[in-house]
Formats: C-alpha cells, structure tokens, sequence
C-alpha cells in the first residue's frame, strides 16, 4: 500500500468516527457548551490584564465583607448612610463603586483616550444613578390606596416595587437608544441574536440540582420566596392562584429590566467608549445590587455578572442571562411553595 493510500484511508476513517459522533445524542447537547465556552475563553483572553481583575476582586471582597461583616456596612446596605434620603445613598453607592473600578482599571492598561471623552462619565453617570433611582424609589410613596384595605394595600405595594424597574427603567433606556446609542443593536441587547440560546438552556437544567441543594440552606428559607401566597389569602376576593399568578409575572418580568441595564447598557451600552473593559465596572455595581440578599447569592452575583456580561460583549445580546435569571427566580419561587405547602418548611 503506498503512502498516499494509506493517508486517504487514515482521513476516511477519521471522518466515519467523526460523523458517528455527531450523530449521538451526547455530541448534540455537547457541542452547544463547546461553543459558548469557546467565546468566552477568547473573551477571557483578550481582556484578562493581572493588574485590573486583582484590583477588582479585591474591591468587590472587601465591599462584601464591609457589608455583610460590619454596622457601618450594614447601614450602607440599608441605605441609612451617608444621608438619611435613600434614593441619593444608593445613587451615590453605584456612582462611587462603578467609577472606583472603571477609571483606575483603564489607566492600569494606559488607554486614557477612552476616559478623556466626555460620552464615559455622562453615561456612566446617568445609567448608575437611573439603577439607585430606580432601586431606591418606591411607588407606594405616590400610590393613594386609601379605598382599599391593608392586605390588599401591603400586596399592591409588593407589586409596585417590582414593578419600578420597568416603569422608570424602560422609558429612559429607549429614548437612550433612539436618541445617543442609536448604532447598539437592538434595545440594549434585546434583539434577534440567537447565539448560544440552546447552551443556555442545557445550562439551566444542570444547574436545578444546585438551586434545589441550596434552597434548603437557613438564609434562603428565611429570605424567599419573594411573594408569601399564604399572606394574601382572600386579598381582592380573588383565589390564591390568580394573585399569585399575577404577582409572579411582574416579579419574573423585572429581570428583563435588570438584565437590559446591566448586561445591556452596562456592557453593550458602554461598549463603545471602553470595549471589553465595560465588563469589570459593571460585576462590581451588580455585586452591590445583591446588597442585602443572601451572603452565597451576593457572591455569586460575582461570577454569573462576569460569565453574563462577557458572553453579552461576544454574542451583543442578553437573551442567555434573561433566561438563567428568570429561570433561576421561578424556579426558587416554586420551590418555596412546595417547601411550604407539601413539606410543611416554614421561613
């Protein structure tokens, strides 16, 4: 056999090995994850700087460990500090936490020309006080619910604060994008792009067991479910299921807000004035976000906030974190009122 015939059969071989592969129901569900961890790789590549991601872990550390392990930081999560006003304490807390993290991280790698232009702290500025505004803010304080009585009163307050993201949100991100960002694709990441959706979607399941393991841990018994059904039981002389349904769908649906801020303005958004190094500044704002919430789940936020924000720079949409976080909200709703009702666990 001669040497040309022997590399034909060597290719022909290889490619029959190939194609039973990809034929296999394993390869299918593989390959999607191949495909996302390739672009996030190449992301992690191209903007890892030694320098600029130590000085971020190291001021997100020492934010939760203020937060979570001193008065003072309590106090500054509770938004009682500096001033007695909420809305321009968390105003402050983002401003402060994401220009900390996106000016020294741009010096570090020498690229001044990017905060030299006047576009980094006008929008920097405008999309962190739009989130202390809006995660400040209540509804209740200009809702007159004088006609109705105080259960059904405590549930539409409960409504209304999630509720704020999109009312006071949306409007601002859209005339943002029809008037400054009008070369982002889409709004804000809310587009047509499909890419990595069905890895997404593998992703989820996997991480089930996960949330079902932690749901059961004292801070999470005692801090969801977000909605109590059993507290608004005859709230409107309507069944307990539709109250919930309702109450539900604005809580899922505020995590679009969240992740068309974050992921969207934050990464896509800035893109254009830092490029990748939008990514950094916006993990340490969505850290401080989780404030107040469960120790593991503010850490988290760390890491999901950089997979999400890196793989919406790639991909230029937020569709993957808007499915991870309203999957991930339902679920742990779900799993509380099986907790509550079938096993009897109370908070």
């Amino acid at each position: 056999m001669t040497k040309n015939k022997r590399k034909k059969d060597k290719r022909k071989k290889q490619r029959s090995v190939g194609s039973i592969l990809r034929d296999r129901p394993i390869y299918r569900i593989l390959r999607p994850f191949k495909i996302l961890l390739d672009d996030f790789i190449t992301f992690v590549r191209e903007d890892y700087h030694p320098a600029t991601y130590g000085y971020t872990i190291i001021v997100a550390a020492l934010s939760i460990l203020l937060v979570y392990g001193t008065d003072f930081g309590k106090s500054i999560s509770n938004n009682t500090f500096p001033t007695s006003n909420h809305i321009i304490n968390d105003m402050l807390r983002f401003v402060i936490l994401y220009f900390i993290i996106a000016i020294p991280i741009t010096v570090m790698r020498g690229e001044f020309r990017s905060i030299a232009r006047p576009a980094f702290f006008i929008k920097g500025l405008l999309f962190m006080c739009l989130i202390g505004f809006a995660d400040a803010f209540s509804l209740s304080d200009v809702l007159n619910l004088k006609d109705f009585s105080r259960l059904e009163q405590s549930y539409i307050f409960s409504a209304a604060w999630w509720l704020r993201n999109t009312v006071f949100i949306l409007p601002i991100l859209i005339l943002l994008r029809l008037t400054v960002d009008r070369d982002v694709k889409g709004l804000y990441g809310v587009c047509s792009g499909k890419h990595h959706i069905k890895a997404y979607m593998y992703l989820y399941i996997l991480i089930l067991p996960i949330l079902i393991a932690v749901s059961f841990t004292p801070d999470f018994l005692s801090y969801y479910p977000m909605y109590n059904a059993w507290h608004f039981e005859g709230a409107f002389n309507r069944p307990v299921w539709l109250n919930t349904l309702i109450f539900e769908s604005i809580y899922i649906f505020s995590f679009i807000m969240i992740e068309m801020i974050f992921r969207g303005a934050l990464v896509i958004g800035m893109a254009s004035i830092l490029g990748r190094r939008a990514v950094l500044p916006m993990i340490v704002v969505y850290v401080a976000l989780h404030f107040g919430k469960p120790v593991l789940e503010t850490m988290s936020a760390f890491f999901g906030g950089y997979f999400l924000g890196a793989l919406a720079f790639q991909t230029r949409h937020i569709w993957g974190g808007i499915i991870i976080h309203m999957g991930i909200a339902l679920i742990i709703e779900l799993l509380r009122f099986f907790q509550y009702y079938a096993l009897n666990i109370r908070p």
